[in-house]
């Protein structure tokens, strides 16, 4: 139990440091949001989930309707360049992930950082998915 709780309060951190680190834009300097970093079991690699905010401010900028129309055009691929974009980000990220977990440093006191692997967030592509289903039974 007590490790359990200190997990999750070093991934806590980890976030929040993570996410300062990449809003300076001195190691990585594009626009992505930490949605959630996983730690394992051993304190030795965290799993760091990312998400494109151009996406958020794209998809933000439309109105109901457009926002369906724009949702459903980006999963018929329409719109493929996104998927591509987040798996380069996320290439770039890995490549970049020694700069990022050395600028952590600054701002934390442990004893020492997990190895970071990034991986993109997929719950958007989910509640995607399942919008499409509840609107196709309704």
């Amino acid at each position: 139990m007590k490790k359990e709780i200190r997990n999750l309060k070093i991934a806590s951190v980890l976030h929040r440091t993570i996410s300062r680190v990449l809003m300076e834009g001195k190691v990585f300097n594009k626009n992505v949001v930490v949605s959630d970093v996983k730690l394992s079991k051993d304190l030795k690699k965290a799993d760091v989930y990312i998400v494109l905010s151009s996406l958020n401010i794209q998809v933000a900028d439309y109105s109901d309707s457009e926002k369906s129309t724009w949702i459903s055009a980006s999963r018929t691929g329409d719109h493929s360049e996104n998927n591509c974009d987040i798996n380069t980000v996320i290439n770039e990220m890995n490549q970049s992930a020694w700069s990022i977990r050395k600028s952590i440093l600054c701002y934390v006191d442990l004893r020492f950082i997990p190895e970071l692997v990034f991986k993109p967030d997929l719950a958007f592509d989910n509640f995607v998915n399942v919008s499409k289903i509840l609107h196709n039974h309704t």
